[in-house]
């Protein structure tokens, strides 16, 4: 591949990616994304055959980016409730964007039929990875100390993972920044209640 073509496939997804996060995947016409991204529409057809070849794409460069940022995240934080109080603040961060929207992932498996199964595939595949991402972290913190020695990291890590998307949702709905503050208490309190029998 060429880098004019990997440059074209590039400024596809990239704009897919801005107007899928501002406008929602359902609310954004192949036809814009063409013409925002001055792709001829042969072009665009040649890289995503359908939109939900895009939209699986737009969910795979999603779940690399959250990856980027956790990994960033447990590499600057000592403790668990260290890396969740960050991750809270990059989510409080992202609230005064105004192209945020929230999860990407669960807002366009809000949008779609459930007959796409590309990205409905792709969205169980981030999600598991991230899931397992923090079981693996969760056992870390384990052997430190930190998580209870009976805790069932990958239960706690789904837990988790359920809280994050929770508060954001709770954001979404109600508009109050302040719901994301729950995400560390919430944590906390799954940890500590995680070595009960």
């Amino acid at each position: 591949m060429s880098i004019k073509e990997k440059g074209v496939k590039d400024r596809i997804l990239e704009t897919a990616v801005r107007l899928f996060q501002v406008q929602g995947y359902g609310n954004t016409g192949i036809n814009q994304i063409i013409q925002e991204s001055k792709t001829a529409k042969a072009s665009f057809y040649d890289y995503y055959p359908s939109k939900d070849d895009l939209g699986k794409a737009y969910i795979e460069f999603y779940g690399k980016e959250q990856l980027v940022l956790l990994d960033k995240l447990r590499s600057r934080s000592k403790t668990a409730k260290e890396f969740i109080l960050a991750w809270t603040q990059i989510l409080r961060r992202q609230t005064r964007n105004s192209e945020f929207a929230g999860c990407p992932m669960a807002n366009t498996v809000a949008q779609i039929a459930s007959n796409s199964p590309p990205i409905s595939e792709e969205v169980k595949k981030i999600s598991e990875r991230t899931i397992s991402y923090l079981g693996d972290y969760m056992k870390e913190m384990q052997k430190k100390g930190q998580v209870p020695k009976a805790a069932d990291t990958q239960s706690l890590a789904r837990k988790v993972f359920a809280c994050y998307e929770g508060v954001l949702q709770i954001w979404k709905l109600t508009g109050k920044v302040s719901a994301l503050d729950d995400l560390p208490e919430m944590v906390d309190s799954i940890i500590k209640s995680s070595g009960r029998k």
